[in-house]
């Protein structure tokens, strides 16, 4: 886990979610990117130096967490300023600068910009081209991550979150509860179900990760997953991020929606082109 990006508006959701980002990169060894966004476009000329001050007072504070949390990591701790949409330019920069991760709070909102209330968040999650970590403001910032929830149901995609799962459990040293999630009444979509289960668990123990399975009969896996992950007091949720398709552009899908919007806990979402 070489590089993470990490979008920030100065807001104390974003600032917390850099605390749990400096945590990873701390442990991952990794370089870290802070980028924030001007998404002022299409200004007035009488506007242009109102946006100029605030890329002004944006580098200021910049510099000074620069200054705080470089001590705190051993790779690279950077910041860049971008203009445009915001999930537009942070997913540029992952692509610029290779990233395997972004870690973004989901509740913003400062004197520069509300950029992660509401469907920027989502946005970002949809179109990023590597995993992302979505931190709540309630979720607790732990630098230990001992407990990693994965999901596994029927579907033909539902593995592919398994290298950055195991990526993290690695890392960390923490143990994978893997929850097979029986959703349907088919016996051939129950069998592919503990298939899946039977994949993961095999995958798990070549890269000698420490495992627990858990099997639900259930008809609300949102539920059943949340209510899972307080119940062992998970320290992350590892989940795909099941897009649909919409008219112009891939959708993030209602069930990953809901838990990256409801969990206590930060949420890990990957795409179903991520490899193993």
């Amino acid at each position: 886990m070489k590089n993470i990006i990490v979008p920030i508006d100065f807001s104390a959701g974003a600032l917390y979610a850099l605390k749990y980002a400096v945590g990873v990169a701390s442990k991952a060894k990794s370089n870290l990117t802070l980028v924030w966004v001007d998404n002022q476009v299409n200004q007035l000329p009488f506007m242009a130096s109102s946006s100029n001050d605030m890329r002004e007072e944006a580098k200021a504070r910049m510099i000074e967490i620069i200054e705080k949390y470089q001590k705190k990591i051993s790779g690279k701790l950077e910041y860049k300023l971008r203009k445009g949409k915001v999930y537009t330019e942070v997913c540029n920069l992952a692509r610029q600068k290779e990233a395997d991760l972004i870690i973004a709070g989901t509740y913003g909102g400062s004197g520069f910009e509300k950029f992660w209330i509401g469907s920027n968040a989502y946005r970002l999650v949809t179109h990023a081209p590597c995993p992302v970590i979505t931190v709540r403001f309630v979720s607790p910032v732990k630098f230990s991550l001992k407990k990693i929830i994965m999901p596994v149901d029927n579907s033909p995609d539902t593995l592919q979150k398994l290298g950055i799962t195991v990526e993290f459990a690695r890392i960390f040293q923490a143990e994978v509860h893997v929850l097979s999630l029986l959703t349907e009444k088919l016996r051939t979509l129950r069998m592919r179900t503990e298939a899946n289960t039977h994949e993961a668990l095999k995958y798990l123990e070549k890269y000698n990760v420490k495992s627990q399975l858990t099997v639900y009969e259930t008809g609300n896996i949102t539920a059943t997953l949340l209510d899972y992950a307080t119940n062992i007091k998970a320290d992350l949720i590892s989940i795909m991020t099941e897009q649909e398709l919409g008219e112009s552009q891939a959708l993030l899908g209602p069930n990953a929606r809901i838990v990256i919007k409801e969990s206590s806990v930060p949420v890990l979402s990957s795409h179903s082109n991520t490899k193993i």
